[in-house]
């Protein structure tokens, strides 16, 4: 029975919709905005289970049978861009809930709170929203966190700025922060991702702008598919297609519309965009898209094929005699101390402007010459090294089953421990990206990995079931962009030091150090 307040969206009539498709089509997530004030009166042991575990997360809120009673929120961070202000603010609201309270820096360059209080939720959002920092559409079925170059407006490489992009192509699709019902009930999650240097690799994302000029001319290259999950992992497309850099709404609302009203409602698994995608055709796609947004004109082609950049470590801004610090933040986990400590140290040494990259980490923009050799010696860079081992720069972790019921293994603890212990066992020439993630819905990006690694449950040699991990190798970001193949199977997680320690030195040439 549909809501009183609700008449079925016309793309989900004549359709057969699973069990989750008809919960939303009962009642848009966007509409429990007017009731968590009273979710919070009665508690969630009162609330609707539907509202409690679905609804709840199109304003971020996610309800975890591992911690009973103790919400995740995920933010919206537009292009990791937060300023002092409201990193403060957010170390405020993760203070509250003291040992329970944590924060992470996520791979779509934002923000999850831990340990949140259902009571406290209407406050919490009111301080945020004040603050300029919105949790809407953050979760489930809607456009998730659009992502960029985490050193836009100061990169000497860059092409374009992608922040004002971004905040708009953001705002166009969450209605300014106030929710958006037009893409309020898509099939799946939705990544989008606008590139500003050739060294940006976004082709994961679902929808990606690369800035090509044609004719003098600033547009973006369109590429569409990217996808990491437990069905099918592959890198983005492109759709032969060149906009001009004020369409970038415009042909976002085509895409997405189309794939809202055709895309796969009966079976969730194969709902995801790409698969949409591969059973329609890209030309068959392309031909639909022209008819929502017009004559389309085609891709001139475009060169970003670099290997992306290291940001960690002191760098030059393209301003002259002013730096940018990127400080290694262990598997993305903060206190409400660090994020205060942070705060203060972008306002002491830079300009108050931070970034979070999809690595995990955080960049101190703005810092004048100076004013570096003071930062160096700053103590907190003992805790977020500038230049930290060459594994535990580029481990890269999603939450574990510490906090995630889906997860079937604690990611975050096993890569932080044998990352830092084989940084003291080898040496490597370079950084080497090995991502971890809890499940095959790769939330870790594990395909991606030069070492890649998907938690499962395996046997020990007695036959108990222990945790244990998947291993593929050798996937790329740059100019070959591959995603990486399955090396090993459940390797038990006692084995998992060992077995890492082993593929380095034979695939990737690292040596064991010398006593």
């Amino acid at each position: 029975m549909m809501s009183s307040n609700q008449i079925m969206k016309s793309y989900l009539q004549e359709k057969k919709l699973n069990k989750i498709e008809q919960n939303k089509a009962i009642k848009d997530g966007l509409l429990i905005g007017k009731e968590i004030e009273n979710f919070a009166k009665i508690g969630w042991e009162e609330m609707d289970k539907t509202d409690l575990e679905l609804r709840l997360k199109w304003y971020g809120m996610f309800w975890r049978p591992k911690t009973p009673g103790k919400f995740m929120l995920r933010l919206r961070v537009p292009n990791g861009v937060i300023n002092a202000h409201q990193l403060k603010i957010v170390s405020s609201i993760v203070a509250r809930y003291g040992d329970s309270g944590s924060c992470d820096v996520t791979t779509r360059q934002s923000l999850q709170l831990r340990g949140i209080l259902i009571s406290d939720f209407p406050e919490i959002l009111r301080r945020l929203n004040k603050a300029g920092i919105y949790s809407i559409q953050s979760g489930f079925d809607n456009p998730r966190n659009i992502t960029g170059n985490p050193i836009a407006g100061i990169d000497p490489e860059e092409i374009i700025d992608t922040r004002d992009y971004v905040k708009q192509l953001n705002d166009y699709l969450t209605n300014n922060g106030k929710g958006n019902e037009d893409f309020s009930n898509l099939p799946r999650k939705w990544n989008t991702a606008i590139a500003g240097s050739k060294d940006n690799f976004l082709l994961h994302n679902d929808l990606v702008f690369l800035p090509v000029k044609v004719n003098n001319i600033l547009g973006f290259s369109v590429w569409v598919g990217g996808i990491l999950s437990s069905v099918l992992n592959d890198y983005a497309i492109p759709l032969n297609v060149w906009i001009e850099d004020n369409k970038i709404c415009e042909f976002t609302n085509a895409v997405l519309s189309l794939w809202r009203d055709h895309g796969e409602r009966s079976a969730r698994p194969k709902g995801r965009f790409r698969l949409y995608l591969n059973k329609i055709g890209i030309e068959n796609f392309r031909d639909l898209v022209e008819e929502r947004f017009g004559k389309l004109k085609t891709d001139p082609g475009s060169d970003f094929c670099k290997i992306p950049r290291s940001f960690l470590g002191i760098n030059q801004q393209k301003q002259k005699d002013i730096f940018f610090a990127g400080l290694h933040v262990p598997v993305g986990r903060l206190s409400s101390e660090d994020l205060q400590d942070i705060a203060l140290l972008s306002e002491n040494y830079g300009s108050g402007d931070i970034r979070l990259t999809e690595d995990q980490n955080i960049i101190i923009t703005n810092i004048p010459k100076d004013k570096l050799e003071e930062f160096k010696k700053d103590n907190l860079l003992d805790k977020f090294p500038l230049n930290p081992g060459h594994l535990s720069a580029g481990t890269v972790s999603c939450t574990g089953n510490t906090y995630c019921n889906f997860a079937l293994t604690n990611t975050k603890d096993t890569a932080l421990e044998v990352s830092q212990l084989l940084d003291q066992e080898l040496d490597l020439d370079d950084e080497i990206k090995i991502h971890w993630t809890g499940c095959p819905n790769s939330c870790g990006q594990a395909y991606m990995g030069a070492i890649g690694l998907t938690g499962k449950k395996g046997r020990d040699s007695e036959g108990k079931i222990v945790d244990a991990y998947d291993i593929c190798i050798r996937g790329e970001q740059g100019p070959s962009n591959k995603i990486g193949k399955i090396h090993l199977k459940k390797v038990p997680k006692y084995e998992i030091k060992n077995t890492l320690k082993q593929i380095l030195i034979e695939k990737f040439s690292a040596k064991e150090k010398v006593d």
